[in-house]
């Protein structure tokens, strides 16, 4: 007789209040990340949360929310297509989940947290704002200073678009993806469906 997996009520609720959270936890590192004026965005960090937590839809629904809600409001509506890249972020996520790339004593999860979410998410987010935007320098100082030295010595408008964009993103998705990990693994295993698949996968396979 094949075992039937349960899933915790506790589980199931906080994946529902997570889509919310996920979207206002965003809001408030994205304020906070302009008040202090950092060289960095902020607001994908619960992206990650709300995927390592309760899965790859609540991180993506979560995403996508607060991008549409900044649209609305703040940004303007054409920026609504930015919560295809939080959409992304969850993806990525996900797989890191499926991988096994979730724990900070491994310096694998560090090496593809650098090369997955700052240096290959980057181009999918360089080519957006490019193809809908018209790319150009970013209002935030050091990036755009990054942006006018690399097209001034390639004179590679894509290049420099994408080294001014990965220049904020290494530093940005990184450190989101590690307070994201410290966080759901202080979540008591009864309220994670996210990393609890992770523990199903390394459990069946020994």
């Amino acid at each position: 007789m094949a075992q039937r997996k349960v899933v915790p009520t506790g589980a199931k609720i906080l994946a529902v209040v997570m889509v919310p959270m996920v979207a206002a936890l965003n809001y408030v590192g994205g304020v906070l990340v302009e008040l202090t004026k950092a060289p960095i965005w902020g607001d994908t960090w619960a992206t990650i949360l709300g995927t390592l937590i309760s899965g790859f839809w609540v991180g993506a629904v979560g995403g996508f929310l607060y991008n549409i809600i900044m649209a609305l409001t703040v940004w303007g509506l054409p920026a609504w297509v930015w919560g295809t890249a939080n959409v992304l972020i969850a993806i990525i996520t996900w797989f890191f989940i499926k991988m096994g790339w979730t724990d900070l004593k491994k310096p694998i999860t560090i090496v593809m947290a650098v090369i997955f979410y700052g240096l290959l998410y980057p181009i999918y987010t360089t080519g957006l704002s490019i193809a809908l935007f018209g790319g150009g320098p970013l209002w935030k100082p050091i990036p755009a200073a990054i942006y006018a030295a690399t097209l001034a010595s390639t004179g590679n408008f894509w290049l420099a678009n994408y080294v001014q964009a990965i220049s904020t993103e290494i530093p940005d998705k990184v450190i989101s993806f590690v307070i994201a990990l410290i966080i759901a693994s202080r979540v008591p295993r009864r309220f994670v469906l996210g990393m609890r698949r992770e523990e199903e996968v390394v459990a069946g396979g020994s």
